[in-house]
């Protein structure tokens, strides 16, 4: 993460909910310090808020986590970081699945724990592997 101020970047997948729902995580991620960014290439977190409604949803996903890992590599070349997030229905759906096929990914949540984001950006950081999918 950088010096300065941490970054954040969101990706909104598919729904209106998810549009209010990725606006709740970044006025979260503001409260924590964080200052978005538009590119995720310069993003010291990124998070995937996806909708398992639309037609190939989760396959979506894994397709920008791939494009996310070679963005984390370079900025891990250059001396940075970047932490990789699925969050909403395809992060409920599919669960542990994702960082079984996709190891690049540091978080996965769903849509009833936005409020713990706070909690597992520290576990992640920290370097656990966080998966909360369970309702409470």
């Amino acid at each position: 993460m950088t010096a300065d101020r941490r970054t954040y970047f969101v990706k909104t997948f598919g729904c209106q909910m998810n549009v209010y729902d990725s606006q709740r995580m970044s006025d979260m991620l503001g409260s924590l310090g964080y200052a978005p960014v538009d590119d995720p290439e310069g993003a010291d977190l990124v998070l995937l808020n996806t909708c398992h409604i639309r037609e190939k949803a989760a396959e979506k996903v894994y397709s920008e986590v791939g494009r996310l890992k070679k963005a984390r590599d370079r900025r891990r070349e250059a001396g940075g970081d970047m932490l990789i997030g699925v969050a909403g229905c395809v992060a409920q759906a599919e669960g542990e699945e994702i960082v079984s096929r996709a190891p690049a990914v540091d978080l996965v949540f769903g849509p009833q724990s936005y409020h713990r984001l706070a909690d597992f950006l520290a576990r992640a950081q920290a370097g656990e592997t966080v998966v909360e999918t369970d309702f409470p």
